[in-house]
């Protein structure tokens, strides 16, 4: 199959088949994550949850969920009936890139909590202790967050008021990373945007289903590939927990359900009634914590960096030498020209980042994988020809991936400078003339730089 057509099954994949994800990869065909959708908070707007049960005994437990890198992801894991010590990680990439590792028995109450952002699937993985385990999964996705990129505009000074001709000095403007954040809106590009982002995406999944292919020494690399969609989601699922999940709204109806629980296993010889308490009791007394991921908290500008990224290729920080450039509005309390056109600015400027940062992280797991596979090529049985000749299918998709990403940038460029012309119009009306000829044109060369493709 050729690599084009690989990548249509991805986007076919995406689209038409939304329960289907691919797990973080992993080699070990033995491995059956499960899926964790995420609900709605009916009480935060912007935000979702889930909150699930299940029995640990001799084997690890994976599960995944998938998220965007603009919500701050609060996870939790404790056990329900005892004080029993094991071990939770969170995985980013593939099962063995470890981003972070707790143990029950050494966190805060007996409850480890993971502070993550990522782009894309994030795993979970839950080890077995000395004994069977009963415990709560609870993964909470906060709203959106995306003032880290700060402002690009400041208050315009007296002089940059007037029109150039009458200024000694033309208008000059400072740069810097500081400044507050203006609120994203809902303008821009819309849904075009999301599919060259999911072409990108796919473009990862892609490889893994190449190496897939070449590491399990199978000819027919395609139906891998689409089995590895359409099995690897669900078949956990039975021997992990029963399927039952609970929304961040959901609380009470959990606890009830783990009460009728403990009452079963406690006929059943396990003495989970008499330690359900225990369970209960971290559910509810941890305030600020679990009481948090149920829906209670909404993440403030400031704590955005308190959850650490997953990935290297993500910014957590406004780009560097971003401009400030004059505006006779500075905050998003101004006329509604300013407000519209700010709003599709700012959609345009975090659509930009995603883009670079799903890219860059495609693009360097891509990388890895690559050398990967020129690195094992001789072992399993696989021949160095074989891997050579699905190279070049790889490499090939690779290009696909950089000609989408031309493709939107170019098309970002262009919605940039029409919604700056938007702004320029706004300006001259209340008080700066020429503004995007004496300042707006920065911002505009600066994104031209800063998020042009750099291989």
């Amino acid at each position: 199959m050729k690599p084009l057509n690989y990548l249509l099954v991805v986007i076919i994949a995406t689209f038409f088949c939304p329960n289907l994800s691919a797990q973080p990869f992993s080699m070990d065909a033995k491995i059956k994550p499960v899926k964790l959708e995420l609900i709605d908070d009916e009480k935060v707007e912007g935000a979702s949850g889930v909150i699930t049960n299940a029995t640990l005994d001799k084997d690890s437990h994976y599960w995944f969920a998938k998220v965007d890198m603009f919500r701050p992801i609060d996870v939790y894991v404790f056990s329900n009936y005892d004080d029993e010590d094991f071990k939770v990680e969170i995985a980013n990439a593939n099962w063995e890139d470890v981003a972070d590792s707790q143990n029950t028995g050494s966190a805060e109450n007996g409850v480890t909590h993971f502070q993550i952002r990522t782009e894309g699937d994030f795993g979970i993985q839950v080890y077995p202790g000395s004994k069977k385990i009963n415990y709560t999964l609870v993964i909470y996705a906060n709203p959106p967050v995306k003032e880290f990129l700060g402002s690009a505009f400041r208050k315009a000074r007296p002089n940059e008021l007037k029109p150039a001709s009458d200024n000694n000095e033309n208008g000059t403007t400072s740069t810097g990373s500081g400044g507050s954040g203006d609120s994203g809106g809902s303008g821009g590009s819309g849904g075009s945007n999301n599919i060259i982002l999911y072409a990108i995406i796919g473009v990862a999944l892609l490889v893994i289903g190449f190496l897939l292919a070449m590491v399990l020494n199978k000819r027919k690399s395609a139906g891998i590939f689409i089995l590895f969609f359409l099995g690897a989601v669900q078949t956990g699922m039975a021997q992990m927990h029963d399927g039952n999940v609970w929304g961040p709204n959901s609380q009470q109806q959990y606890q009830d359900w783990l009460r009728d629980r403990a009452a079963e296993d406690n006929g059943s010889g396990w003495d989970g009634a008499a330690q359900v308490g225990k369970g209960l009791k971290r559910l509810g007394s941890l305030g600020s914590g679990v009481n948090k991921a149920l829906g209670t908290y909404g993440a403030a500008k400031g704590a955005y960096d308190a959850y650490k990224g997953l990935n290297t290729c993500m910014n957590s920080a406004p780009p560097p030498s971003m401009p400030k450039i004059p505006s006779f509005c500075e905050t998003d309390d101004c006329e509604r020209c300013f407000i519209d056109a700010r709003q599709r600015f700012n959609q345009n400027r975090y659509t930009f980042e995603r883009l670079k940062t799903i890219y860059t992280c495609t693009k360097n797991f891509t990388d890895r994988m690559i050398a990967f596979g020129d690195n094992v090529s001789g072992y399993h049985g696989v021949s160095g020809l074989a891997w050579q000749s699905q190279k070049i299918g790889v490499l090939k998709s690779v290009g696909v991936l950089k000609e989408s990403y031309d493709k939107k940038y170019a098309e970002l460029i262009q919605s940039q400078q029409e919604i700056l012309m938007e702004l320029n119009d706004c300006e001259a009306a209340h008080g700066i003339p020429d503004w995007y000829d004496r300042f707006g044109y920065l911002y505009f060369e600066f994104t031209k730089m800063n998020y042009a493709r750099k291989d």
